[in-house]
């Protein structure tokens, strides 16, 4: 683990407790769970998924609401703690496991499909971590991932140090083509992205959130 690694985990691991609670993180927002839970319906139960980045669960929960056959990693123990307390309260078998996105704790070929929520914006090495996530899917199995294109500097510093959000090099306003671009690099093909609008409500304002979902094919 290098010392970019290092702080993003330490971040999570001694912050992550109150993950939920921030409504930019959408936990609570109706329209983000039916987003994902369509998404899944798609699956057969029993379906082979690994929720990469799961954070406190969110889709991992809806996936095994759906009777898929669910694992999720972080690599934040705080974070899984959550996780594996939601599951438990909602009697959902899933297995929840740390692990960094550079290097799975998974045999090549583990699963049928992978999604990753909120991820795409913190990796280091997208690449890198592509790979990773094609060799744990069976052939023919599909990634999907989301990514809101961080405008301007505001978000800079808001989870991490100044100087570790500038060296994210999704943490900016990156077009859909590059990071599918990145993606083929990492040997996936069938790139494709939807657009997503979201109205987001402030004290003072409101505007209108675009997100893309991608959708990749091993």
């Amino acid at each position: 683990m290098n010392v970019l690694q290092a702080e993003m985990r330490s971040r999570w691991n001694s912050d992550g407790w109150h993950y939920d609670d921030t409504d930019a993180h959408g936990i609570r927002h109706e329209t983000e769970r039916i987003k994902w839970r369509s998404l899944l319906l798609g699956f057969p139960k029993g379906t082979k998924l690994l929720d990469a980045g799961t954070g406190t669960g969110f889709v991992a929960l809806i996936a095994a609401e759906q009777g898929l056959d669910t694992t999720g990693v972080d690599w934040s123990e705080t974070m899984l703690a959550q996780a594996r307390e939601k599951a438990a309260a909602q009697n959902l078998e899933v297995r929840f496991v740390p692990g960094e996105m550079e290097n799975l704790p998974f045999e090549d070929n583990s699963f049928q499909a992978l999604t990753a929520r909120h991820v795409l914006w913190t990796l280091i090495e997208p690449v890198r971590v592509f790979r990773e996530w094609q060799r744990v899917l069976l052939p023919g199995g599909s990634v999907f991932a989301d990514y809101t294109p961080r405008k301007g500097d505001r978000h800079i510093g808001r989870h991490y140090s100044e100087e570790t959000e500038q060296k994210l090099p999704l943490n900016r306003d990156v077009s859909p083509e590059e990071i599918g671009g990145l993606f083929r690099e990492g040997g996936f093909t069938g790139v494709s992205f939807g657009v997503q609008e979201e109205e987001v409500k402030h004290e003072d304002h409101t505007h209108i959130k675009k997100a893309f979902l991608f959708t990749c094919i091993k």
